[in-house]
């Protein structure tokens, strides 16, 4: 449904919030309102929407040589001990790294990884590499998972993947496939980060470079899966997974207009469009003063479960425009279409499966339909997608849908031929 254009009253109090906010956060400089003479703080730019950079550990500082290497280069590596619970109670040991990718455009970018070993022995060929890609669904540089393991006493994570795929004795690599400007919800850009991560493990750990590989992630982290399966044939053909399992996938974020913006899950529907704008600043013609006023507040530097919570308040994107429908301005549907999953076909096999209302309940945020229709285009183009309908909303379906998922990867590793699943 199309939303109405605000009236004037709803501007002015709007612009009153901006005059007030801005004054209490110190946005700087700014203009009058045409509507109410109000001062109004700057025009937004990229700079200002960016995250603030980590300044407590070197690790993560940005080399000033990016171009000068290869992609899946590494720029500099260490090993570490994980930190958070639940994960660090597994005896392992621990390899960060950082690798030159790049965007979305082809621009070098600093990707980071954590390369996580059980110390459990593992007899019969080289150890298996289990791509984990997190759910980060996060704004703040802090939120990357690498600075997470190490930095902070309890990781959540629902369910608990890193601990449960390590206790099978399989390494287990996570890519902080947000990038360093932490574009949420921005797809190439993920699926670069990710195959370049996979690169840069095999000439931190040569021992693995053999490995049978699969990959796994579920909502945001569905996002960076999907991409990466679907990227690889083309930008890392010398990366070959044995299989790929994607959860929750959102396949198609111009679906979620009707099923996250202005409702209970509107905290991450705007994180993701300023993760999207990060990536895409082009974006950011659209923005009205209320994004200066986020860009100068502790918002974007915001992790998930507070992003999440900000939902409660239903703001719609359309808030935060100079125009009544963004979904229908060229510029937004040309980032929707260059985010949207099925241009490019898997060669891995894949394994999809999604809370439905086939079984009980149904996913409330991200579409069924949209996964349904990434694995008819993959299936048309040659790929072996298999779809699971399970039970429960999107958290619970992250549960109901691990078990199996598991069994799939298991099999896989295990050189088990994956099974046809297009209808």
């Amino acid at each position: 449904m199309r939303r109405s254009t605000p009236g004037v009253s709803v501007r002015v109090l709007l612009t009153a919030v901006v005059s007030t906010v801005c004054a209490l956060v110190g946005a700087g400089p700014a203009s009058a309102s045409p509507v109410s003479g109000i001062p109004l703080p700057p025009p937004v730019t990229l700079d200002g929407i960016l995250p603030t950079p980590i300044t407590d550990d070197p690790f993560f500082d940005r080399p000033g040589d990016l171009a000068a290497h290869p992609v899946g280069a590494v720029l500099r590596e260490r090993p570490t001990r994980m930190r958070a619970l639940p994960a660090s109670v597994v005896p392992h040991t621990a390899q960060q790294f950082m690798v030159r990718s790049t965007d979305s455009t082809g621009r070098p970018i600093p990707v980071t990884a954590t390369l996580v070993l059980p110390r459990t022995p593992w007899h019969g060929g080289p150890r298996p590499v289990v791509v984990y890609n997190m759910a980060i669904d996060s704004l703040g540089a802090r939120c990357t998972p690498s600075y997470r393991m190490v930095h902070e006493a309890v990781d959540i994570d629902v369910p608990p993947m890193l601990p449960i795929l390590l206790a099978r004795g399989w390494a287990v690599l996570v890519p902080d496939h947000q990038g360093p400007h932490m574009a949420y919800a921005a797809g190439p850009l993920a699926g670069h980060a990710v195959l370049d991560s996979v690169r840069g493990m095999r000439s931190v750990a040569p021992e693995l470079a053999e490995s049978p590989l699969a990959m796994t992630g579920y909502s945001g982290g569905a996002i960076a899966t999907g991409w990466a399966a679907q990227l690889q044939p083309t930008y890392a053909p010398d990366v070959q997974f044995t299989g790929a399992a994607a959860g929750g996938l959102p396949a198609d974020l111009a679906l979620l207009r009707t099923t996250l913006n202005g409702q209970l899950g509107s905290g991450l529907f705007l994180a993701a469009t300023m993760g999207l704008a990060r990536e895409y600043p082009q974006l950011l013609v659209l923005a009205n003063p209320l994004v200066a006023v986020a860009a100068a507040s502790p918002l974007k530097d915001q992790c998930t479960i507070v992003l999440a919570a900000a939902g409660a308040a239903m703001i719609p994107v359309e808030s935060f425009t100079t125009v009544p429908d963004p979904f229908d301005e060229p510029v937004v549907r040309q980032v929707l279409d260059a985010n949207r999953l099925g241009g490019q076909i898997p060669q891995a096999p894949m394994y999809l499966y999604h809370g439905s209302s086939q079984v009980f309940l149904g996913d409330e945020f991200i579409p069924e339909s949209g996964v349904i229709a990434v694995q008819q285009k993959w299936c048309a183009g040659g790929a072996n997608v298999t779809y699971v309908p399970v039970w429960g909303e999107h958290l619970t379906a992250a549960v109901a849908g691990a078990p199996g998922m598991m069994e799939w990867i298991a099999d896989r590793l295990a050189g088990i031929p994956a099974p046809q699943g297009c209808p």
